[in-house]
């Protein structure tokens, strides 16, 4: 009887790392470079090749991961987005189950967080509508664990009211207005406190509980 061997022709390793694991740390080199980049000299002046170089890596390693700039310029966004999803999400949680108190919260993580790097401010606010995403993509990566987390609360808050308003709506109008407050903020070179940032965006969530209230009051049962 002959013993089972293992395959003649393994899977070739190079300093200890399989070709995927290679792969995977290209992938991670050419996406640090893309964020410096596309930080540095914003979405329209970064091309492949400056990614590439940044990276130290062949133009031909860039499109084993990208088809194109633009490509790229998604996944880094996204990435952006993730991470700065995550920095407000644990600053809400941290605070008492205070609707106004959590928004002031996040507000304040949020804007700590882009003033922190500015590349990441280019990346996150003022690129993202030259780069060609839609209202909907940009809407999908920045904003939807926010709207789910604040449903979630809203429903809480103001159960007879719940339905009355579109809440998605409303949710988003005040995102908006924060993301044109950031924008012009950044422009600014950040010369205005956060504290002041922070004032003129939670205003707009302290209108918006009075009215939730109000409808709440007068749309219970009875």
């Amino acid at each position: 009887m002959v013993a089972a061997h293992a395959p003649l022709v393994a899977a070739r390793r190079y300093g200890g790392a399989s070709a995927e694991e290679r792969a995977q740390a290209r992938r991670q080199r050419l996406m640090a470079a893309a964020f410096e980049v596309f930080g540095q000299h914003g979405y329209r002046q970064t091309t492949m090749r400056l990614i590439c170089a940044q990276a130290r890596l062949a133009d031909r390693y860039f499109y084993e991961h990208f088809e194109s700039t633009h490509d790229c310029y998604v996944a880094v966004h996204s990435q952006a987005c993730a991470e700065a999803a995550l920095v407000v999400e644990q600053a809400i949680r941290r605070l008492p189950g205070d609707l106004l108190l959590r928004a002031r919260g996040g507000l304040s993580a949020f804007f700590e967080h882009i003033r922190a790097d500015p590349c990441r401010a280019r990346i996150l606010i003022l690129d993202s509508s030259a780069s060609g995403l839609s209202a909907q993509q940009r809407i999908d990566q920045q904003y939807a664990f926010v709207i789910e987390l604040l449903k979630s609360r809203f429903r809480q808050r103001y159960p007879n009211a719940f339905q009355k308003p579109n809440i998605e709506y409303v949710i988003l109008g005040c995102m908006g207005m924060i993301t044109s407050t950031a924008m012009r903020w950044i422009e600014r070179g950040f010369s205005d406190p956060i504290d002041t940032v922070v004032d003129h965006t939670h205003y707009a969530w302290m209108g918006l509980d009075d009215w939730m209230t109000q409808m709440n009051a007068t749309s219970a049962p009875g």
